[in-house]
């Protein structure tokens, strides 16, 4: 095995195994394994693993692996349902719509998660995201109407935010 894919595993074990909240620390884990590389090299480990850091129940973040098919290796993924497996996003707390550009506001935190589970939908009203600590911004797609792009929200959302910015898109 090529020296690259045999740090790539070591990444996945220590993510795995452990709470790893910043590169610093994986960084420090990789050494006393062997392999002391730079923070771009790291970096583009992490991405090539699509790793992606989310909030943990201790106000803190920890990076997670997600696979194809968006399934996290992560003990939490199997212990606590995610709102990827329940498909409501209970950490949204608002939704505005101004023209195309639909602002999210979710629990700090929750904003790149949410965000990268609108993006796995696939949904062709909308065009990306972008997220910020507690805000999404979605483009969404000008060739469909209002109502259309609300209905396709039902059950992703919260009904009760979706009550509450029901006037902005109907």
């Amino acid at each position: 095995m090529n020296k690259r894919k045999t740090r790539l595993q070591a990444i996945l074990e220590i993510l795995t195994n452990n709470v790893i909240g910043s590169q610093e620390e994986l960084s420090r884990l990789l050494a006393a394994r062997g392999f002391v590389v730079t923070q771009a090299t790291l970096s583009r480990d992490l991405k090539a693993l699509r790793t992606t850091k989310v909030a943990t129940d201790f106000g803190g973040y920890r990076y997670v692996v997600m696979q194809p098919g968006e399934v996290p290796v992560d003990e939490v993924w199997e212990a606590v349902p995610s709102t990827a497996q329940s498909g409501t996003h209970h950490a949204v707390e608002s939704i505005a719509l101004a023209g195309n550009i639909l602002v999210i506001k979710t629990r700090t935190g929750y904003a790149s998660g949410l965000a990268y589970d609108i993006d796995q939908l696939d949904s062709p009203y909308l065009l990306g995201t972008i997220s910020g600590a507690d805000t999404v911004i979605a483009v969404v797609n000008e060739q469909y109407s209002r109502a259309e792009i609300f209905d396709s929200f039902l059950g992703f959302f919260p009904d009760s935010v979706l009550e509450k910015a029901r006037d902005q898109f109907l």
